[in-house]
């Protein structure tokens, strides 16, 4: 006679699987955060005080410390919630870019068009160590980060960005957000990160491109002041520094962005030329 499970033995296996699922998916949620190791810690202290709970539940000579451990652990979770609250924040929003929800957000695709006169100013600011931060917006949303920003709604040019971070304009604080092919906003104030693990010569310029990138699948270019280089910041880490012959295809590899056709080539030819035109200009900007 074959073994048949019957509904209890069904739901039983049902509730262990689903455990076993979420257990994996705290852990390894856990593992990513930037509190990861006390997270872990809190994690396991609850598993052991709920296994003593249980314990102490069946010895009756201790009632009073079962009571004292029942009635304080609820509140564990809303101390752990005020603690880790960034850590939270930032599983939440890994959470809703997953796989399962991209089909709701369209992302914002950049084309080789607009990528070239990016790569070409970014060039020129870094000869001139001139700092600049370039934000791409992309599935997530960037548009409560420019609402205390000064609007823009331009096209992607090299004469625009050289001319928003140039060190003496109004606008050369802050970030400049490109959505599709335009320039949304510029002087956007990006959050900084507060992960410990960032190397301490790091600046605020560079904390802010790890920060955004963080709390969203945005990525983020910077040009330093102080060095001339050029780095890329996606996924809450940082990318430095990117020779300036490989800038152009890590910046397409990292957007993801439409391969150029013949005309977009020709103008980020002109693009290079126009460097080449500009160093010639500025011989003493190169470093």
């Amino acid at each position: 006679m074959p073994f048949l499970l019957g509904r209890p033995q069904v739901s039983m296996i049902l509730e262990i699987i689903l455990l076993a699922i979420a257990i994996y998916a705290i852990l390894r949620f856990l593992g990513s955060t930037r509190g990861g190791g006390v997270l872990r810690g809190m994690f396991f202290f609850g598993l052991f005080v709920i296994l003593l709970i249980g314990v102490l539940s069946r010895w009756p000579g201790v009632p009073v410390l079962a009571d004292i451990l029942s009635s304080v652990t609820p509140y564990l979770v809303i101390v752990v919630a005020i603690l880790f609250q960034p850590e939270l924040r930032q599983g939440v929003s890994r959470f809703g870019r997953g796989t399962g929800f991209r089909l709701f957000a369209s992302r914002q695709r950049v084309s080789g068009e607009a990528l070239g006169p990016v790569v070409a100013a970014a060039k020129r600011m870094a000869k001139a160590r001139t700092g600049a931060l370039i934000t791409f917006e992309r599935r997530d949303s960037l548009a409560g980060l420019c609402q205390g920003a000064v609007s823009i709604d331009a096209p992607v040019s090299g004469i625009l960005l050289e001319s928003i971070f140039f060190p003496s304009a109004p606008l050369h604080d802050g970030a400049v957000v490109i959505r599709k092919d335009n320039v949304v906003a510029a002087s956007v104030l990006l959050p900084l990160s507060n992960n410990p693990d960032i190397q301490r010569n790091l600046g605020t310029r560079h904390r802010a491109a790890i920060g955004v990138t963080e709390e969203s699948d945005a990525i983020t270019l910077v040009v330093s002041e102080e060095t001339g280089e050029i780095s890329l910041a996606s996924n809450g880490e940082i990318q430095k520094p990117i020779p300036f012959d490989q800038l152009e295809a890590a910046l397409y590899e990292a957007l993801n962005a439409e391969p150029p056709t013949p005309q977009e080539e020709s103008i980020s030819s002109d693009s290079k030329a126009d460097t080449n035109l500009s160093d010639t200009r500025h011989p003493g900007s190169a470093s």
